[in-house]
C-alpha cells in the first residue's frame, strides 16, 4: 500500500467521520445536561436540507451553514420544550421528532424543488483539500473547544452538575431548566455542523443513513466525553471508509462488507453494557423546587 492510498484513506476517513463526530459531540452536551437526545437523526435530516437550500437561495455555502445552524436550534427547541418544560418522555419525544423530520424534509423538498426525494444540485460548496470537504478539518478544533467548555469553564461545570444532581444545582441557585435548554440547543448546533460535512452538494431523502444513531453509539463508547466521542466516531467513520475503498478487493459478498459500520456499532454497544455510566440524572425530568 503506497503513501497516496494511505493519505487518501486518512483524509477520506476524516470526512466520513465528521458528521458522526459532530452529532456525537452534540449528544454529549445534551446528555451531560441530563436530557437524552435520540432525535439527532431528525436534526441531521432537517439541517442537511437547509444547508443545501440556504446555499442555493443565497448563493453562499456560509449562508447555507447559517440556516443549518438555525434549523438545528429550532429542531432542538422542539425537543427541549417537550422534555424539559412539559416533561414528556425523552425517548418518545426523540422518536416523534425523527418521524417528523422525515416528513418535513420531503415536504420542503416538494415545495421548493418540486421533487419529493431530492433537491437540486448545490454548486456553492466549501473548498476542497485533496478532494475532501475542507470543513471536515473544523472537527478537531471544535472537539477540543467542546472539551474545554465542558471541563474548564463555569458553564461546563454547571452543565455537568445539572446532569448529575439537579436538586443540588437548584439549591445553589443554578437554573436547571436554562442549562438543560442550553445543552439540547448545542446539540442542534452541532447537527448543523454535521450537515455541512454530509454531502452539502445535494439533499437526498434518507441520506443520513442512520448516522444520528451511530453518533449515539459513539457517545456511549466515548463514555460521554468529547474526546472519547470524537475517537469513537472516527472508529465508525474509518470503518465506513474502509468499506468504500476496499469492498471490491475483499473476497466476500459486498453486502457483508457494507454491514461493517452497523455491526461494529452493535458490537461496541454490547461490549459497553455495564461498563459505561451515563450522568446520574440523564433522562430524568426535573421540576424546580422538588425534593
Amino acid at each position: 500500500m503506497n503513501i497516496s492510498i494511505l493519505l487518501d484513506f486518512a483524509l477520506k476517513g476524516l470526512e466520513m467521520s465528521a458528521p458522526i463526530a459532530f452529532a456525537a459531540l452534540g449528544a454529549v452536551f445534551s446528555e451531560k445536561s441530563g436530557v437524552i437526545n435520540i432525535a439527532l437523526e431528525g436534526f441531521m435530516i432537517v439541517t442537511a436540507f437547509t444547508v443545501v437550500w440556504g446555499s442555493i437561495a443565497f448563493q453562499s455555502i456560509w449562508m447555507g451553514l447559517l440556516f443549518a445552524l438555525i434549523a438545528g436550534i429550532l429542531m432542538s427547541l422542539i425537543h427541549a420544550v417537550a422534555t424539559i418544560t412539559f416533561r414528556v418522555d425523552q425517548i418518545v419525544s426523540g422518536v416523534a421528532i425523527n418521524i417528523l423530520a422525515i416528513g418535513v424534509g420531503r415536504f420542503l423538498s416538494q415545495r421548493i424543488f418540486a421533487q419529493e426525494t431530492q433537491s437540486a444540485i448545490n454548486p456553492y460548496l466549501f473548498p476542497t483539500f485533496h478532494g475532501i470537504n475542507s470543513f471536515a478539518f473544523a472537527l478537531i478544533p471544535i472537539a477540543f473547544i467542546s472539551w474545554f467548555v465542558l471541563y474548564k469553564t463555569v458553564f461546563g461545570l454547571r452543565l455537568r452538575t445539572v446532569g448529575e444532581n439537579p436538586e443540588a444545582a437548584d439549591t445553589l441557585g443554578i437554573n436547571v431548566y436554562l442549562l438543560r435548554y442550553a445543552g439540547v440547543m448545542i446539540s442542534g448546533v452541532m447537527c448543523g455542523f454535521a450537515a455541512a460535512t454530509l454531502y452539502p452538494s445535494r439533499w437526498i431523502n434518507g441520506m443520513t443513513g442512520g448516522r444520528g444513531f451511530i453518533a449515539l453509539a459513539a457517545m456511549i463508547f466515548g463514555r460521554w466525553h468529547p474526546i472519547g466521542a470524537l475517537f469513537a466516531a472516527m472508529l465508525f467513520g474509518y470503518a465506513d471508509t474502509f468499506r468504500i475503498m476496499f469492498e471490491t478487493k475483499i473476497p466476500i459478498p459486498s453486502q457483508f462488507v457494507q454491514m461493517l459500520p452497523y455491526v461494529l456499532a452493535i458490537v461496541v454497544l454490547a461490549g459497553m453494557v455495564g461498563k459505561a455510566h451515563a450522568p446520574a440524572a440523564d433522562g430524568k425530568p426535573y421540576e424546580m423546587g422538588e425534593e
